[in-house]
């Protein structure tokens, strides 16, 4: 018995004209029997939404970069697929050197790889692996982690997000571009994830988005770059790590924290390079603020420190510099900003402190 599958054996052509939606779902069902492979030669097939099975891996041969288009691409059939690749309840898969292509944004809302549970109860099981948990019994949890991997994939021109992950805990995105959505590069309502080493460009909304809540989750390494609603742009978000990461010509703030229905908590951003934030977009005519590089508001316990901030304009010396604000805050409890080098690095005020704050907070000693 095989434990890998080639889509052409199974139907699947290459040529960018045929259907081969078939072909890669009969290759990832068999594969799923066995917790199999399923390899994607050099080519460009036409599918419509294909649904992943648990562990497996789906895996291609990377042959892309900004401009290039090349190696196993995958390119968005039917417009009114909700995705291109579901992953839904696919325990453990992974999906590997590919080219996800959405037709030129094909539809209204489809996404290049999309993740969703409608009931939580559905997750409920019994451990298999139970007695080989080396966590205590008290500590084990009541439902299965998702656990999917998304890596050297590139992700591009889809209708939706690149990347949907709506009610998930535990996934990796690693060495992505997702570029050009119509939507965001990567949308979370969920916990437990790594986003590494990633680049997200000019998609019409953010690079990280969360309108639901974004936790537990390690953001480092990553060029975030030319997104129209700014780079991460979360509401009601905790426990994230934001260290090290690359952001350029974001429309309004690289970073955006707000606590609405709660505080936004235990975050630390350290070691990141803001540059050019603040490109304009319309929000700007209601709130002047968001003209900057990071806004902070009902935010508790965290720690801004160790970042570096710049102004500029587009590539070519047009598109009005900025940003106008350094970093914005309100309403803290509990956190520091310290240490950041601000030398030019607002065009009015490196630090905008609008009040409203709590208990104690550390802000000064950033260089002007």
């Amino acid at each position: 018995m095989t434990n890998t599958f080639d889509v052409t054996h199974y139907g699947a052509v290459g040529d960018g004209e045929s259907d081969s939606t078939a072909a890669f779902q009969k290759a990832i069902d068999l594969a799923g029997e066995v917790k199999g492979a399923v390899i994607v030669p050099p080519g460009t097939y036409l599918c419509s939404v294909l649904y992943m099975r648990p562990s497996v891996c789906l895996c291609g041969f990377s042959g892309w970069g900004y401009r290039e288009t090349g190696g196993s691409v995958i390119k968005l059939r039917d417009g009114d697929s909700h995705a291109l690749i579901d992953m839904s309840g696919a325990f453990g898969a992974r999906i590997r050197d590919l080219q996800l292509l959405g037709n030129h944004c094909l539809g209204e809302n489809s996404c290049g790889i999309y993740v969703k549970w409608e009931d939580q109860e559905s997750r409920l099981h019994e451990d298999p692996l139970r007695e080989d948990n080396c966590l205590p019994e008290k500590c084990q949890i009541g439902f299965r982690e998702d656990s999917i991997t998304v890596e050297s994939c590139y992700i591009k021109n889809f209708s939706g997000d690149a990347i949907h992950l709506e009610r998930i805990w535990g996934f990796t995105v690693k060495g992505c571009m997702m570029v050009a959505n119509k939507k965001n590069a990567i949308y979370i309502n969920g916990w437990d994830g790594w986003i590494t080493d990633c680049i997200m460009h000019t998609n019409h909304g953010a690079g990280i988005y969360t309108d639901t809540v974004c936790a537990a989750v390690t953001l480092t390494g990553n060029r975030i770059e030319w997104n129209r609603n700014g780079g991460i742009n979360l509401v009601n978000s905790r426990l994230l790590n934001i260290t090290g990461n690359y952001f350029d010509r974001s429309y309004g703030p690289a970073v955006s924290l707000m606590g609405q229905r709660e505080e936004c908590h235990d975050i630390t951003a350290c070691g990141n390079i803001f540059n050019r934030s603040g490109r304009y977009r319309e929000s700007f005519k209601e709130n002047k603020y968001e003209n900057c590089h990071l806004y902070f508001h009902n935010c508790s316990n965290l720690a801004v420190t160790g970042n570096t901030f710049i102004t500029g304009n587009d590539d070519f010396g047009d598109g009005g510099e900025g940003p106008d604000y350094g970093i914005v805050c309100s309403a803290l409890s509990s956190c520091a900003i310290t240490g950041n080098t601000m030398k030019s690095g607002a065009l009015k005020e490196a630090l905008v402190d609008l009040g409203g704050h709590r208990g104690h907070n550390i802000i000064k000693d950033n260089t002007k």
